[in-house]
């Protein structure tokens, strides 16, 4: 009843009042009380429809919300309404982001940042210029980024991402490490240190990471904090392949399965161990579970296609070498596989 006398007792509201009101719906929506926020805010438009913070605002309850639609709509209002609003655009550029619009992420961004120098405008321009596969100026918003904020270790660690997938692992262990050093509870940069490690062969300082990574970090949503265990658990299994020690491998796969069944790399990694001890068939049921988890993946259907050549199933594995080619056609050792699969029958590609 007291949100309805709210909203039938404001046509006379001052401007000072509608900016109290404005203030407790900020309050409400730090809290995450969304719908007393939004309440707040749905008071202050009947009265004054231009009020270009309080549709900004009620864009980010939908936002929070998953209503990308509505949060949309609501800061072009607010752009409409105030076209230098800078925070509403940048708003609007994280909708067009969680969208997949990177273009239109793309452009806006670019714009508050030219007219506004913030670390969380950079690192999100950076984000999406990775998306859009632009790594040299997503490592120089991440740079800009991390200038603005040197304690900002979610862009440190997005720079050492960037240097990891272009096998630059020094650069990229030296920013994993500055990122633990800003937050040492960082289990993301833990893990993909530790496998920056592994890829130079430095085995035992890529388990200690791992393991950094397998404690418990409280701070971090239960979602998060499975995905990165099940992550962790099977970067470990690798590094344990890796020095020979199946056992071991085994056992960290497993736990990754436990904590997260449906994730792909531990079914792929498993179905590498049992290949490599000669449990095809089991080996196949495990490379079928990661294709069906990641379709998009060829690791998979390349080494299905060499368990069934090894079971004799030619034209299976022929199947999975050409699926693997078409999800990558730069894969060598598909085409390897392919080449010599025909090869051995008398036939051409």
């Amino acid at each position: 009843m007291a949100r309805e006398l709210l909203l039938a007792d404001t046509r006379g509201t001052s401007k000072g009042e509608l900016e109290s009101l404005y203030q407790r719906g900020e309050t409400a929506f730090a809290a995450q009380s969304y719908g007393e926020a939004a309440s707040y805010l749905q008071t202050i438009l009947s009265t004054n429809p231009r009020y270009a913070k309080a549709m900004n605002l009620l864009g980010r309850i939908y936002h929070h919300q998953q209503k990308l639609d509505l949060a949309e709509s609501q800061y072009r209002k607010a752009l409409e309404i105030e076209p230098h609003f800078t925070e509403a655009r940048y708003n609007l550029a994280i909708a067009y982001f969680d969208q997949g619009n990177y273009k239109e992420a793309e452009r806006l961004l670019e714009e508050v940042t030219t007219k506004e120098h913030n670390t969380e405008y950079e690192y999100n321009l950076g984000l999406t210029y990775q998306r859009l596969n632009k790594p040299d100026k997503a490592v120089e918003a991440f740079d800009r980024s991390i200038k603005l904020d040197p304690k900002n270790a979610v862009a440190v660690y997005s720079l050492g991402r960037l240097y990891q997938e272009r096998n630059d692992l020094d650069h990229c262990i030296e920013e994993y490490k500055q990122a633990i050093a800003i937050n040492p509870e960082f289990a993301d940069a833990h893990n993909n240190l530790g496998v920056a490690y592994g890829a130079q062969g430095k085995y035992e300082e890529s388990i200690a990471e791992f393991q950094l990574a397998l404690k418990e970090n409280p701070n971090l949503p239960q979602a998060q904090q499975n995905l990165g265990f099940a992550q962790a658990h099977t970067s470990l299994g690798i590094t344990y392949f890796k020095q020979g020690d199946y056992d071991k491998a085994f056992e960290e796969y497993k736990r990754a399965l436990t904590i997260d069944p449906g994730y792909a790399d531990a079914h792929y990694n498993l179905g590498l161990l049992y290949q490599e001890q000669g449990q095809l068939q089991t080996a196949v049921a495990h490379y079928q579970a990661a294709i069906k988890l990641d379709p998009k993946n060829a690791k998979p259907h390349n080494n299905l296609g060499v368990a069934f050549a090894k079971l004799g199933k030619t034209d299976l594995a022929e199947a999975e070498y050409r699926q693997a080619l078409k999800l990558n056609p730069s894969y060598k050792e598909a085409q390897q596989n392919l080449d010599s699969l025909l090869q051995s029958q008398g036939r051409n590609k």
